[in-house]
């Protein structure tokens, strides 16, 4: 599966876009800081492919405990390149060492308002199911959950009841274990599951694996 020019963009994205999302400005895009991060796709025991969602530690930041993909800001060191700032992200905070031949290709950036972030989802994959390191500071818990799992691709995601900031609000989400994937991150995924479909990137390792070749 190689990542193509042609992605679906906002047509996947607003499956599972939370209500009251302001437009991605260009002011606002010019001022964001910028972020990298990493959609590892890798086989679970069952040999289905799976995506890996870290759980984030509970504090006082904007995504505090919500799930997302390994990923952060970038840094003077990566040169500009987000990719290497996913990578490295990557290798921070859950121990998994993404080589440059492991990355498929880039989803679409996403701004993302809470954190005034503007992010670049980048797509790799693994043959095994990788050994986590965690960064205990910043992460809680690492998920493993088969792509079949979730909404099929050009499914509106169902709304769930989701904290925000010692409230609560209705958005777009997906029940994974004890948590609900939502906001920015759901966006993502929702296109990931597009591509993943275009591409036809089954939900069976065995098979996948052998159409590689």
């Amino acid at each position: 599966m190689l990542l193509s020019q042609d992605l679906p963009g906002w047509s996947a994205q607003q499956l599972a876009c939370p209500p009251g999302r302001p437009p991605d400005l260009a002011s606002r895009l010019e001022k964001a800081k910028r972020a990298g991060v990493m959609c590892l796709l890798c086989p679970d025991r069952a040999q289905n492919w799976s995506v890996v969602l870290m759980l984030r530690t509970s504090d006082d930041t904007a995504h505090s405990g919500q799930l997302a993909f390994p990923g952060g800001s970038e840094d003077p060191q990566d040169a500009g390149d987000l990719r290497v700032t996913a990578q490295r992200e990557c290798w921070e905070e859950v121990g998994v060492h993404v080589t440059d031949a492991a990355v498929l290709g880039a989803l679409s950036p996403l701004y993302i308002p809470p954190s005034d972030f503007w992010v670049q989802p980048f797509v790799a994959w693994s043959a095994q199911t990788p050994e986590f390191r965690l960064q205990e500071k910043e992460v809680a818990d690492v998920l493993i959950k088969p792509l079949q799992d979730f909404p099929q691709a050009g499914m509106r995601w169902p709304s769930h009841a989701v904290p925000v900031r010692g409230g609560c609000i209705h958005a777009p989400g997906w029940t994974c274990g004890e948590h609900v994937l939502w906001g920015a991150t759901a966006m993502m995924m929702a296109e990931l599951l597009a591509v993943c479909k275009g591409a036809g990137f089954g939900p069976s390792f065995a098979v996948s694996t052998q159409n590689e070749g």
